[in-house]
C-alpha cells in the first residue's frame, strides 16, 4: 500500500533509507525540509498491517520541485502508482538506482536515461540548487531520466 508519509513515520523511514546513497539522499531531504514542506511530497510503500503494527517499508517516492527521486531496495517499484501520478503531472527528472529508474523508463518512453556517480543538479522554483542533495555521501551509480 502506497500512502503519504507522516511525521510519525520518520524513524522507520530513516532506518529504511540509511544503507545506500539513493536512500541517504532522500533521508537528507526529509531531514532538511520535513515531510510537510509545500514543495515536497513523500510517499512510502509499506506492507499492510495498520498504523500500530510493525511496518515493512518496501519503497520511498520523493517528489521535490518536479523531480521524482525513488528508492526501492528490492526493486519492487509501484508502477501502477507511478503511472497514476505521472498521468496527473509528469516529472522533469526521475532519479535513483539504475534498476529502479529502468522500470520507470517503461512509462516515460520520451525521456533519455543518463548515468553517473552524482545526481544531476536539482533546483528550486527560483533556479537555485537544492544544497542538501549534492553531498559526497550521495555518490553512487545514479540513473536519471530527463525529458
Amino acid at each position: 500500500m502506497i500512502r503519504l508519509c507522516k511525521e510519525a513515520d520518520r524513524a522507520a523511514l530513516a532506518e529504511y533509507l540509511k544503507d545506500e546513497p539513493y536512500g541517504r539522499m532522500i533521508a537528507d531531504a526529509v531531514d532538511t525540509f520535513g515531510v510537510e514542506a509545500p514543495f515536497l511530497i513523500v510517499y512510502i510503500d509499506e506492507a499492510p498491517g495498520g498504523e500500530d503494527a510493525d511496518k515493512k517499508i518496501s519503497g520511498v517516492y520523493l517528489w521535490l520541485y518536479g523531480t521524482l527521486l525513488l528508492y526501492c531496495k528490492e526493486n519492487q517499484v509501484g508502477i501502477d502508482f507511478l503511472e497514476e501520478m505521472m498521468g496527473i503531472e509528469a516529472p522533469q527528472k526521475v532519479a535513483g538506482r539504475k534498476d529502479n529508474v529502468n522500470i520507470v523508463s517503461w512509462l516515460l518512453t520520451d525521456y533519455n536515461m543518463e548515468t553517473g556517480k552524482t545526481l544531476p543538479e536539482i533546483t528550486d522554483k527560483e533556479g537555485n540548487p537544492v544544497e542538501c542533495l549534492g553531498r559526497p555521501e550521495h555518490e553512487g551509480e545514479w540513473a536519471v531520466l530527463i525529458k
